[in-house]
């Protein structure tokens, strides 16, 4: 999959909401002809794989793409997908429900063989322990990541690839890192969320559910590159509603947009998607340079505020976090009543260390459940982005 969103193996690429389209250069002479229909959940390719949707079309999703008129073999489909979307006959209503049913077996019989081969990957490390991980060669790892991603189960595929990775990095703490991915791994095999399954839900389907409308601070931002995406995650807090969401953007070219202006205050409609804290954007009325954030009396209160995210999402990793009156001791930021959280030495904090002065400031950050990665800061009555 790599190498399919890799954007020079694509030419012709261009969108015209909701429909995506390329030519995708593979092993034939000619390039395959791609198209993909977001509203409709729609997708055509000449190659000849029998998957639906086929690999090209789901890779087709990750770039980014330019707004174009759409070429003739495009317009050829679209009209010949309404053409046959326009016959209201009760057989061809039941045979689109017949066709819908059937691609939606086949995607429940694949994930469910997918599942079954986790159990069945999970015993076997298990049988043989993680001691044994180091040992292992990337073509087993690769082997599995592989066979996840053609059960359509993406997200299985990304979190075993996580896991390879911190085997890979060692470190002092790798073991019990493993055992954590593995142990929600495990879980994941009786839960079964879609989200975490990797089961996407095009953006307009969410913009169609009914939004929420309020002032979102945006103040914390990470970005990260697998190697074929840049992903920015940004976590705002709602001004009336005190509640945090994330926004996600991706882009296989250059670096990706933040759906909200970073460390702004932003009147806006945002739109969840299912059994989520991730949002679309539906209307943005404005952004201001933002009103201070009130963050709590310490990092126990702080802490105990993420007991109903962990409920809601088990397999979280990064968390808001945010204490008032903090200073640097040492490694850690301290709280007034003497209790301090680990911070990572990086250029936020060196920002925050400038801003501040070395004086006490509100500290706002990601917490990994290690470190927390310091964001923003409120020195003297103004909020600071520093990463």
């Amino acid at each position: 999959m790599r190498t399919r969103a890799v954007p020079m193996r694509w030419q012709g690429l261009g969108k015209a909401l909701p429909v995506l389209w390329g030519l995708y250069t593979g092993s034939g002479s000619v390039p395959y002809r791609v198209c993909v229909d977001l509203a409709a959940g729609s997708a055509k390719c000449t190659c000849p794989s029998r998957k639906f949707p086929c690999k090209h079309a789901v890779s087709l999703q990750e770039l980014d793409i330019p707004d174009a008129l759409p070429p003739d073999w495009v317009e050829e489909w679209t009209t010949r997908r309404a053409t046959r979307e326009l016959d209201s006959s009760p057989e061809a209503v039941a045979r689109r429900l017949r066709a819908r049913e059937k691609t939606a077996d086949r995607r429940a019989a694949a994930m469910s063989s997918g599942i079954d081969g986790l159990r069945d990957w999970l015993l076997d490390v298990a049988s043989a322990g993680v001691a044994s991980l180091p040992g292992r060669p990337a073509s087993w790892w690769q082997a599995f990541i592989a066979r996840m991603i053609d059960a359509q189960v993406p997200g299985v595929a990304a979190a075993v690839s996580e896991i390879q990775e911190i085997v890979a990095r060692s470190g002092p703490r790798w073991t019990s890192d493993v055992a954590d991915r593995l142990g929600g791994l495990h879980l994941l095999c009786f839960v079964q969320p879609r989200s975490r399954l990797g089961v996407t839900i095009p953006e307009e389907t969410v913009r169609a559910t009914p939004g929420v409308s309020d002032r979102w601070v945006a103040l914390l931002r990470l970005e990260t590159d697998d190697g074929r995406v840049r992903t920015v995650r940004q976590w705002c807090w709602g001004r009336a509603s005190g509640r945090w969401v994330v926004a996600i953007r991706h882009s296989a070219v250059g670096a990706p947009v933040p759906l909200l202006p970073h460390g702004q205050e932003s009147s806006a409609l945002v739109h969840f998607y299912p059994g989520s804290d991730r949002v679309a954007l539906g209307e943005l009325a404005g952004s201001r340079p933002p009103d201070v954030v009130p963050a709590p009396d310490s990092w126990r209160s702080s802490l105990a505020s993420l007991e109903p995210m962990l409920m809601a999402d088990p397999w979280q990793r990064l968390f808001p976090l945010g204490c008032a009156s903090v200073r640097l001791c040492g490694t850690s930021l301290v709280d007034s009543s003497g209790h301090g959280l680990p911070v990572r030495d990086d250029s936020g904090l060196d920002m925050a260390l400038a801003l501040t002065g070395g004086a006490s400031f509100d500290a706002w950050g990601l917490w990994d459940g290690h470190a927390l990665r310091l964001g923003a800061v409120t020195v003297d009555g103004t909020l600071e982005v520093v990463a």
